[in-house]
């Protein structure tokens, strides 16, 4: 039986709405993201538009798509490096997707965000 790829796509939310500003961020991130030893990180810039909207395309400034390959026993370091780059800034906040699953992380550190990361890394452990 193969085994499954894993992906993350991580949502960096603007800053204030400055895209020049998160693409500075998204590159940060990025240079720290590769230090893993990922599959493969590809900067997602085009998505649908969603629906009833003008437009075939919509940008999504600070968005990354991360292959973890089978095993899924990086989400843990992938999700620990994310958590120490939001704490450093002290601002923004970072949306993990995986499939149909989704869970934002922020700078600020409580015990509820703490239950709902351990919620979603036991849902995606290996």
């Amino acid at each position: 039986m193969a085994v499954e790829e894993m992906s993350v796509e991580l949502v960096l939310d603007p800053q204030g709405g400055d895209p020049e500003r998160t693409g500075e961020e998204l590159h940060f991130l990025l240079a720290e993201l590769s230090r893993l030893d990922v599959e493969s990180i590809e900067r997602v810039t085009h998505r649908p538009a969603p629906a009833g909207t003008r437009g075939g395309d919509a940008v999504e400034l600070g968005a990354l798509l991360i292959g973890l390959g089978g095993s899924g026993a990086l989400l843990p370091l992938l999700v620990g490096l994310v958590q120490d780059w939001l704490h450093r800034r002290r601002s923004g906040s970072i949306r993990l997707k995986i499939g149909d699953d989704e869970l934002e992380l922020t700078a600020v550190s409580d015990e509820m965000q703490r239950r709902a990361l351990e919620d979603f890394l036991r849902r995606h452990g290996e």
